[in-house]
């Protein structure tokens, strides 16, 4: 049995480091309106955190067909403390339909922004979570 506790000012469950889990996750491409449901795999490793996803067999449609990928995390980077490096590695299979320019677009666009939100969001639950506590705090 795992001890569970929750994020600060969210309520919500979290799973402690070191823990390996599976999870779920259904989310909309915004630009695309495809609807994705995501198979999270997450392995702790003394050298580095990862977490595998694949795309949930029961979510492809005609444009999507398959993806898989790994989100890898790095310690101190180059001896820097206090920092973590993440890579996204991922592999997308798409219908052959589909015109070379839009496959293009998603690639040089897409890409890039499916990692944006990870950095301020890193960071406000930085704040949060290493914020000192005041007397009277819980």
């Amino acid at each position: 049995v795992h001890a569970r506790s929750v994020l600060p000012g969210t309520g919500r469950e979290t799973r402690h480091y070191g823990t390996p889990s599976v999870t779920r996750a259904a989310f909309v491409l915004s630009k695309f309106r495809l609807n994705i449901a995501a198979i999270h795999t997450y392995t702790p490793h003394p050298d580095g955190d990862y977490m595998e996803f694949t795309l949930d067999p029961s979510c492809t449609n005609m444009v999507l067909k398959g993806a898989k990928g790994t989100w890898y995390t790095e310690e101190a980077p180059e001896g820097r403390e206090g920092f973590t490096r993440v890579y996204l590695l991922c592999e997308v299979q798409i219908s052959r339909a589909l015109p070379s320019f839009i496959v293009d677009y998603a690639a040089d666009r897409a890409m890039p922004r499916a990692t944006s939100w990870l950095r301020p969001q890193v960071e406000a639950a930085a704040d949060l979570w290493l914020k000192p506590k005041v007397n009277g705090d819980n």
